[in-house]
């Protein structure tokens, strides 16, 4: 069987894949430097790796093992298989088990990558409180999917064994596996989607642009209609083919869509013309000053306003739209108090500069002489 073509796709993707990752690095960098970095940030790493794992296994197995394993084989060819074909379908099985695994931590890492994302997203905002709880649901939903894998054919190695015929459940294309896998990767994908929808739906901005934002944040949708795609070719059309291929287009579309929210801001004019939250040293944003004639707040005060700020929060990502009432009276309350307590310290500041540098003044007293042809006396100036 000639497998060029699905060589082909497995790199293409993969290529594809890891652009669009290195993209989302660039930018991140760019916007709020290496030092900005948050858990998705390092995380998207680990994806990337596995993903190069994933399709070296592919790669593998469709040149080395054939494509072969034992969910192909029905109770009559195994009966008929010669035992010098034993080790490739077994080695098969083993090379396609890893692969399944990795296909699940990829898809597993990458909700919680997405989770991350939101959570920054959504940051003093009420949906916030239900971010940890999803991150939960879908840990548990891993460690579920740990159990299926290994616990569904006990002991394991009947995975890849031929005869006696272990059955139904200890193969590697097995149901019980494929139907868990794919009921726990949609409902954690709708619970993730739920997410934004809230604060999507409350903002006052134009019909395109709220558009627009539903879809970049919607775009789990497609996800979910990978992961049921490749069941349903799989076992209801009985068209698996190199079904590791599946796999791969699944990791494909979780990677392409899980970055997208965050190559977005590239298509932006600012982000080319100039780095978002960045200023010069020795500047604020009000003005600047010199650091020799700088009092300790006001040089702290640039340290803060130098620092660069996540451009995830949910206020840039709407490009200053509001959002609910309740939501702005809560970030105007909290703004006041910052605003007071600033105030308090800065006065209190300056009238400690001040009385400092009315101890530490030099007076000067000038004395002038005034002569006449009569007398001369000498009149103090104050």
């Amino acid at each position: 069987m000639d497998f060029t073509r699905n060589l082909a796709e497995i790199w293409t993707l993969y290529v594809i894949g890891s652009f669009m990752i290195f993209m989302r690095a660039f930018c991140r960098t760019r916007m709020v430097g290496i030092r900005g970095y948050k858990a998705d940030d390092y995380l998207v790493w680990v994806t990337w790796a596995v993903y190069t794992e994933v399709s070296v296994i592919a790669h593998v197995f469709i040149i080395k093992a054939k494509g072969l394993h034992t969910s192909l084989l029905s109770p009559a060819d195994r009966e008929n298989l010669p035992l010098s074909d034993y080790h490739a379908w077994e080695y098969g099985t083993q090379v396609f088990i890893v692969g399944l695994t990795s296909y699940a931590v990829i898809v597993w890492t990458l909700k919680f990558n997405m989770l991350f994302f939101y959570r920054r997203v959504v940051k003093g905002l009420w949906i916030e409180r239900f971010v940890v709880p999803v991150m939960c649901f879908v840990g548990v939903g891993a460690v579920i999917v740990i159990l299926v894998l290994t616990c569904t054919c006990v002991p394991f190695r009947k995975m890849w064994q031929i005869l006696p015929d272990p059955g139904e459940k200890c193969v590697p294309q097995s149901k019980a596996i494929f139907y868990t896998m794919l009921s726990l990767n949609l409902t954690t994908d709708m619970f993730i989607m739920l997410i934004p929808l809230p604060i999507l739906r409350s903002m006052n901005a134009g019909i395109f642009r709220r558009l627009g934002l539903t879809f970049l944040f919607s775009l789990g949708i497609f996800c979910m209609v990978a992961a049921i795609l490749r069941v349903l070719f799989i076992f209801k059309l009985n068209q698996s083919g190199i079904s590791a291929m599946w796999s791969i287009r699944e990791d494909f579309v979780a990677i392409f869509v899980g970055q997208a929210p965050m190559v977005y801001p590239i298509f932006k004019k600012t982000f080319w013309s100039s780095v978002i939250g960045s200023s010069k040293p020795g500047k604020t944003e009000e003005g600047s000053y010199e650091m020799g004639r700088a009092s300790p707040s006001q040089m702290d005060a640039s340290r803060r306003s130098r620092k660069k700020k996540d451009p995830y929060s949910i206020s840039r990502i709407m490009g200053g739209t509001t959002v609910a009432a309740t939501q702005m009276d809560m970030t105007r309350s909290e703004s006041q108090e910052k605003i007071i307590e600033e105030e308090g310290v800065t006065s209190s500041a300056k009238r400690e500069a001040d009385h400092d540098r009315t101890d530490r003044a030099i007076h000067v007293q000038q004395t002038f002489q005034v002569q006449t042809g009569v007398d001369r006396h000498q009149r103090p100036m104050p």
